[in-house]
Formats: C-alpha cells, sequence, structure tokens
C-alpha cells in the first residue's frame, strides 16, 4: 500500500493535502482479515484483502457510487464479514441476493440467527407482519405509537399515489379510510386477524355499509370515527374516485397472495437484533418497486424496536451493535423520520452504511433532510459519478491548495475525480477530521476470508395460521350485545 497513486496530485504542504496513510493508520481499527475474529469492525479505510484499517467507531457513512461502481464488491460484501467476525449483527438491504450468497454460510458458522426477509423469492424465507409490533404496542397502551407507526406505514404505501396526481385530496382520503380500517384492526381483531389481509377486505367496496353503519355509532372525536365520517358522508361521484384510489393503494394484497401470505405471519422477532448476533439480509428486485414501500416499514419498525430495546439497558445503548447496511437507500421511498434516527442512532450502538447513486438522487427523495443525513455522515466514500453537483461538493470539501508557480487550484478537480481507477478499486474517502485519502480497496475476490462457506440454502416457508378478520360477525355480535361499539369514547 505505498503512496504512488498520489503522484498524479498536487501534493504540498499548504492549505489543505492529502492524509498520508500512517495518519489514516492511527485514527482507525487495524484487522488481520485472516484471523478468525476481530477486535471490531467497520468502513474499510485501506484494505488489500489480508489487512485492513477500518473505522471501527460509532459514525455514519455515505457511499456515493454510480451504477456499476462495485459498491458491493468493494465495502458492502466485505463490511458483512468484518461484522460477522467482530461479532456485530446486522440488517443489510440486499438487491441481487449477493450479500446472502457471499456471507449467510459464514454467519451460520459463526454462530448468527440469520433472518431473510425475501421479497425476489415469496415463500422462501422468514415471514414478517408489518401489523404486528403497531398492534401489540395498541394492546398494550401504547397507543399514540401505535398510530404513528400505522401512519409511516400508510405513508409508504401510498407514496406513488402522492408523486404521480396532481390532486392530492383523493390520496389524501383513501389514506384517511385506511388508517381507520387499520385502528379498527387494532380495536377489535385478535391478533391472528390483524394482518394486510383483513385490512384489503375491509377496503373493500361491499364493506362501505357496515362501517358506515357502525362509524354512525362512534365518537366523532377519535381518529378512526372522524377518518370513517370524512370518506363514508361524501357524495357518491367522489366517494367512487376516493376508493379508486384506495384500490390502487391496496392492489399489491389483492394481486400477490403469495405476499399477503408471508405478510400475515412473524417469523421475524426484531427485539433481537441488538442482543443476539444476527445477520439479517432484505432481499428486494432492484428491477421493479412494487414492493419498496415494505422494505421502508420494516427498516422504520426496526429502529423503533432497537431503540427501546437501547432504553432499557442502563448505558442507553444496545449490548451487541446492529450495523444497517443500505444498498440502493434511495431506490426505496422516504424513510419517516430518517434524519432524527440518523441523528439519533449512533449514541445507541446503531451504525449506517447508506450506500446511493447520486446527490440528485439522495435530494430527490429526501428533500430538506438530505443535508441533515449527509452532515450526519462523518465518513465519505466517493467512487465515481458524471453528476457535476456532486462532483464539485467533493472537490470543494476536499479543499484548495498552492501549486509551487503559487497558483490556487483544487486539491483534486472534477476531471481527476471522474479518473478514479475502477479496477484498482480506488475510492476518494473523507473520514471524519482526517484530510482526504485517495486509497485502493481490495475486492470480494481477494478476501481469502470468504472463502470455504457455501450459502445457506433458502427455508421454504409457505405462511403460518392466519385469519381474516370478519366485519359482518364483529357487526352481528354488536348488535347482539357480544362486542362493544369501537371508539365510542374516543381513540
Amino acid at each position: 500500500m505505498e503512496n504512488y497513486r498520489y503522484k498524479r496530485y498536487i501534493n504540498t504542504n499548504q492549505e489543505t493535502r492529502w492524509a498520508t496513510e500512517d495518519e489514516i493508520r492511527n485514527s482507525s481499527t487495524y484487522i488481520h482479515l485472516n484471523d478468525t475474529e476481530y477486535p471490531a469492525a467497520g468502513l474499510p479505510l485501506l484494505s488489500d484483502g489480508k489487512n485492513a484499517y477500518v473505522d471501527a467507531e460509532d459514525t455514519h457513512s455515505l457511499i456515493f457510487g454510480a451504477t456499476g461502481s462495485k459498491k458491493t464488491r468493494l465495502f458492502c460484501m466485505p463490511m458483512l464479514g468484518m461484522f460477522i467476525r467482530a461479532g456485530e449483527s446486522f440488517i443489510a438491504t440486499d438487491p441481487k441476493g449477493e450479500l446472502y450468497r457471499r456471507t449467510s454460510g459464514m454467519a451460520k458458522a459463526y454462530g448468527y440467527r440469520t433472518v431473510v426477509l425475501n421479497f425476489r423469492d415469496i415463500g422462501k424465507g422468514d415471514l414478517w407482519n408489518p401489523l404486528a409490533l403497531p398492534y401489540r404496542m395498541y394492546k398494550a397502551g401504547d397507543k399514540e405509537s401505535a398510530t404513528v407507526l400505522l401512519n409511516d406505514f400508510v405513508g409508504t404505501l401510498s407514496a406513488k399515489q402522492f408523486e404521480t396526481t396532481h390532486d392530492i385530496f383523493w390520496p389524501e382520503m383513501a389514506s384517511s379510510y385506511a388508517i381507520a380500517n387499520l385502528l379498527l384492526l387494532m380495536e377489535c381483531a385478535d391478533e391472528s386477524e390483524a394482518n394486510v389481509s383483513s385490512l384489503a377486505r375491509l377496503c373493500s367496496d361491499d364493506m362501505k355499509e357496515k362501517l358506515k353503519l357502525l362509524s354512525e355509532q362512534m365518537s366523532p372525536y377519535s381518529i378512526a370515527g372522524m377518518n370513517y365520517k370524512n370518506v363514508l358522508t361524501s357524495p357518491e361521484k367522489t366517494l367512487q374516485s376516493i376508493f379508486a384510489s384506495l384500490y390502487a393503494m391496496i392492489r399489491v394484497f389483492n394481486i400477490q397472495k403469495d405476499l399477503s401470505i408471508m405478510l400475515s405471519g412473524n417469523t421475524i422477532d426484531l427485539s433481537k437484533i441488538g442482543r443476539e448476533k444476527t445477520a439479517l439480509y432484505i432481499i428486494v428486485p432492484d428491477e421493479k418497486t412494487t414492493v419498496h414501500f415494505l422494505v421502508t416499514t420494516f427498516l422504520k419498525q426496526a429502529y423503533e424496536i432497537l431503540i427501546r430495546e437501547a432504553q432499557r439497558e442502563m448505558n442507553g445503548m444496545l449490548p451487541v451493535r446492529v450495523n444497517f447496511v443500505l444498498d440502493e437507500f434511495c431506490n426505496i421511498p422516504k424513510i419517516p423520520d430518517m434524519a432524527s434516527m440518523i441523528s439519533a442512532g449512533r449514541s445507541r450502538n446503531i451504525r449506517y452504511f447508506l450506500i446511493v447513486q447520486s446527490k440528485h438522487q439522495l435530494i430527490g427523495r429526501y428533500q430538506e433532510d438530505a443535508d441533515t443525513i449527509k452532515g450526519n455522515c462523518e465518513n465519505w466514500v466517493f467512487l465515481t459519478s458524471k453528476e457535476l453537483d456532486l462532483l464539485e461538493e467533493i472537490s470543494a470539501l476536499c479543499g484548495t491548495t498552492v501549486t509551487s508557480q503559487n497558483q490556487h487550484r483544487r486539491l483534486i478537480s472534477v476531471s481527476e475525480l471522474q479518473r478514479l481507477n475502477k479496477e484498482k478499486g480506488e475510492a476518494l474517502i473523507m473520514h471524519a477530521r482526517q484530510y482526504p485519502i485517495i486509497t485502493e480497496i481490495a475486492d470480494i475476490d481477494m478476501y481469502e476470508m470468504f472463502k470455504g462457506y457455501p450459502p445457506l440454502p433458502l427455508k421454504n416457508n409457505r405462511g403460518g395460521a392466519f385469519r381474516i378478520f370478519s366485519l359482518d360477525d364483529y357487526y352481528n355480535k354488536v348488535l347482539r350485545g357480544i362486542k362493544p361499539i369501537p371508539f365510542v369514547n374516543g381513540d
């Protein structure tokens, strides 16, 4: 790992300069990659496949790289292997299933609990019910937190509707109706009935009249009662348009029955991720976005559970560090409160590694929160881009120096940034408060540590026992005095 690669750049002792490798070594943690256990793990700053210096601190990282820039091979895959040998948990989005194939065998060999949320090959992996967590919160008396999670779920479910319409009235009204139906499930359904199949059933056209009759007896001050009233008292023509928007929102649950079954059971215990060594892979298609909103919901719920678990500890930190490695971070719908999550995560032993294609993509997804997200990532990695705004920003952040001819110039220009050598694994890294470096990161095939661990076979899981909530049955019991009218006294 010599400094030869810096020779094509101007290196002076002026306002800014390149960091030396000794400075990087002194500010990072050394790992001999062929050791069976590591003292810690993190973003590789220097790595030749046998030795590595990593940032093992509680710092978040942002990795910029256009399609085909080897983001996964240079950073994501090696980091997961390092986490495993350091005994740290991780939650990783895995668009092509590559991370699972490369690292699941190693995780198993090191005693990890391996969990797979598989949206690519539904039925092969674990089950996850997105309504289970809010249901348990609601029944435990924390109705406010449950309602927030339900609102987040509907927000991601309806995100595409808001993005593609010029009149937000229809998706707003459809969202209100969906929230009311979810709250009805929280209040009236058994736990086995609180699932997306029940939600889809309540949102069907033939449930309108019965829900209208039931809602007329609810408190007008309850969230569910208000939302039902706002929608169900609309003129018939308006109601038809609202339901057209609603059907578009929940279509995925009606046409993908295997998906609905997968989302109606639960084999995932999120509370254990920060207490037991866990490797959790979210395999999600990158060629279509139909189920991306579910990834957003899962990540938000995982964070909420981890924060609650951390608060149980005397020091407010999870016993086992949890690393979120979010490849294609901006291809999933906006994660609610992401700016706050990344700010609060580090003090709870939670780290984020966000992999994005461009600055424009990040701003497009997170708008005003994009700067907060960037600002809370102490490590920035740049691989390649044709995006002028990003190139200008990276170049400016690296600083200006003075040449031997007393001329001011950027330490690295926009043009030079575009010529980092992909085959050598060159990356520009701005690490914490150090001067920037141009490093060479080994490709995954150069790591001996991964050899001898065949991937785990994906388990077949066609769903567990669940039921669909029957509004007819419940309403009949209300009429007979067996069940109470919901939300009579407000939520």
